[in-house]
């Protein structure tokens, strides 16, 4: 077992092809092959199951990931205090986003310092992203949360306020805010369980005792959107995430407790370690400001 081998196996697990792993490291895909079965032969077990079109880490490759992850993260911690100090000139982050909105200029201020540092993103719903966090699988996220978590190390990045949806020609565009008690029966487009926007509305209609018609389940805001804008039904949306669509309108809803927050979460095993260190960094000072 050797380095080679483990970022050949990291490399491939990221970025889900042998083919993408060696364009990241820049070496030939025979190259990442070789390794990653000389580290399978190293362990005695099948690291990935090889699809058709991609692959997928067998059991014994996904309890290794997360350790593998620490030493890479770790390796380019000590390159960083090697070379000019603490600054980063190459790297690597995978980033986990429910929604761009508050995370694109977290990431537009870090590669404005750091303009090395390559940036993968992945999107994903509040739940599932705290789950991929807790196992190393992205190296940081920006998710939307009710409160911190006590296993992960969480930043307050920006308060939300869940927001009615409805179309610009619907009859409640005019109001200026909506009693939740007036949702009763009324159509509604939403998201599927994981998402936190979804929890939180939901936790509010039932201690409400409100309950709607739900017409479709969408996996997306940006399908939300879409559905509401099409007259299939009204939405809900967190106040940062509302855009400038003129076709939509959002309408403040009182009289339950629809707030959440935005923050930024990592693992506290790899918090302090190289270009995770510098993106909660540049995040936190860009808040301050």
């Amino acid at each position: 077992m050797n380095l080679a081998q483990l970022r050949a196996f990291h490399a491939v697990a990221k970025h889900g092809t042998f083919s993408a792993a060696a364009h990241v490291l820049n070496i030939s895909q025979p190259a990442v092959t070789q390794n990653v079965r000389a580290l399978e032969e190293a362990m005695g077990s099948r690291l990935f199951h090889r699809r058709g079109t991609g692959i997928e880490l067998t059991a014994d490759g996904d309890d290794l990931l997360p350790h593998v992850h620490q030493i890479i993260k770790g390796l380019e911690d000590v390159s960083a205090r090697l070379e000019n100090g603490k600054h980063l000139r190459t790297g690597h982050l995978a980033i986990g986003l429910c929604g761009p909105h508050v995370a694109m200029p977290l990431i537009r201020h870090f590669r404005s310092a750091h303009p090395g540092i390559r940036i993968d993103t992945r999107m994903h719903n509040s739940s599932l992203l705290l789950e991929l966090v807790a196992q190393l699988r992205v190296d940081l996220a920006v998710v939307t949360l009710t409160a911190p978590v006590n296993d992960l190390v969480c930043h307050l990045l920006a308060d939300q306020e869940v927001l009615l949806l409805v179309p610009a020609v619907h009859d409640w565009a005019e109001r200026a805010e909506i009693d939740i008690a007036e949702l009763q029966g009324q159509a509604f487009v939403t998201r599927e369980q994981g998402s936190m926007t979804q929890r939180i509305f939901e936790k509010a209609l039932e201690e409400r005792g409100v309950g709607i018609q739900t017409e479709l389940v969408l996996s997306s805001r940006e399908a939300v959107k879409e559905a509401v804008a099409a007259g299939l039904g009204l939405g809900v949306v967190l106040d940062k995430e509302l855009g400038h669509d003129t076709r939509l309108v959002g309408v403040k809803l009182t009289g339950a407790d629809l707030y959440a927050a935005e923050y930024l979460i990592v693992h506290p095993e790899v918090s302090e370690l190289g270009a995770v260190r510098e993106f909660i960094a540049s995040s936190l000072q860009l808040i301050v400001k």
